[in-house]
């Protein structure tokens, strides 16, 4: 059953595909048990023959779905992708008043399913790429400190670094009081207001409240019109995130990375959860300064949050396939 939480180089040619490369890129669903007998669905993105192997994170209150056309021209260069929904969100919540609810220790239970997906869809002797877009990005940078061996690059993208840890730390304990005195799984407008409201209001002259995600008016209006994205998240919800964040920056952990790890951080240099280009930077000075000695940045004119979603994305993908391929 599904899990109920109560409450709750640029590319030189394209290539033709055959009838079977373009039946095998079509997405399939999947799912993933947990260590708490939990079930997870997502989905899955194959080619005939493929050169490695991609997992992806994905952002909070959005779905794995989002990523078809980013996964299919991964298939198109030959790798394989996979990419498992959270808890509350996507293919995970049945109903609509599941979407936004997730259990305790959620965080780090998701960075522990990325590693499930990872041991059972790596290929061996193929590299394996973990890949992780805003929440996602955070719980890949959890991820290379308690998995550092299993990965062969990473790609953290819309995130942001050391200098919102101050935010981490004050937030965290505001959130857990929060859940004391207003329940866990009541919406967390408070708690949204200071997060995504204050996105939200980063945009000039917005037409919506979602205009900070991307300059592409379809891409907001896909968003807004998708009942499992933008839902309200729980007080819990923010608990848990920022639990997981508070850690991340810690020596203790940091340590931890592999120093042979290549990573590629990119951004939007008008994105507001990275401070445009500010927290992205930073992380890169620390992962540079920890002496990790292959680590990139591209800061990206001109767009926001999802820049796999902007008009221009095509030079974030081929970025992207460059960096991994390489």
């Amino acid at each position: 059953m599904r899990v109920g939480i109560p409450g709750i180089g640029k590319r030189k040619t394209q290539k033709v595909m055959t009838n079977k490369e373009a039946n095998l890129m079509e997405r399939k669903s999947i799912s993933i048990k947990t260590v708490n007998n939990d079930i997870l669905f997502g989905f899955a993105w194959e080619c005939e023959k493929p050169e490695g192997v991609v997992v992806i994170a994905t952002g909070m209150e959005e779905c794995a779905y989002r990523y078809d056309d980013f996964a299919k021209f991964l298939n198109k260069n030959g790798y394989n992708v996979y990419c498992i929904d959270h808890y509350g969100q996507g293919e995970n919540a049945i109903k609509e008043e599941q979407l936004g609810i997730v259990p305790r220790s959620f965080f780090s239970k998701c960075v522990r399913i990325v590693d499930d997906v990872a041991k059972k869809y790596a290929i061996k002797n193929k590299p394996l790429i973990v890949f992780g877009h805003s929440m996602g990005s955070f719980m890949i940078q959890d991820y290379i400190q308690r998995y550092a061996k299993r990965p062969t690059k990473a790609v953290i993208m819309g995130t942001n670094g050391p200098n919102a840890k101050l935010a981490y730390s004050a937030g965290y304990p505001l959130a857990r009081l929060i859940c004391k005195l207003r329940g866990e799984t009541r919406r967390a407008k408070f708690l949204s207001g200071l997060a995504v409201g204050a996105y939200a209001k980063s945009v000039k002259n917005r037409k919506t409240d979602c205009d900070w995600l991307s300059y592409n008016e379809e891409n907001v209006k896909k968003y807004l019109a998708d009942p499992k994205c933008g839902h309200p998240s729980s007080n819990g919800f923010y608990r848990e995130l920022l639990k997981g964040n508070h850690r991340l920056y810690k020596k203790k952990f940091l340590v931890k990375i592999n120093k042979d790890l290549p990573i590629l951080l990119v951004a939007g240099k008008e994105d507001p959860v990275g401070a445009y280009g500010k927290g992205p930077s930073k992380l890169a000075d620390l992962y540079k300064k920890l002496g990790v000695k292959d680590v990139e940045l591209k800061i990206y004119d001109h767009m926001r949050h999802e820049i796999l979603n902007e008009d221009n994305k095509q030079q974030v993908y081929d970025d992207i396939l460059n960096f991994i391929k390489k």
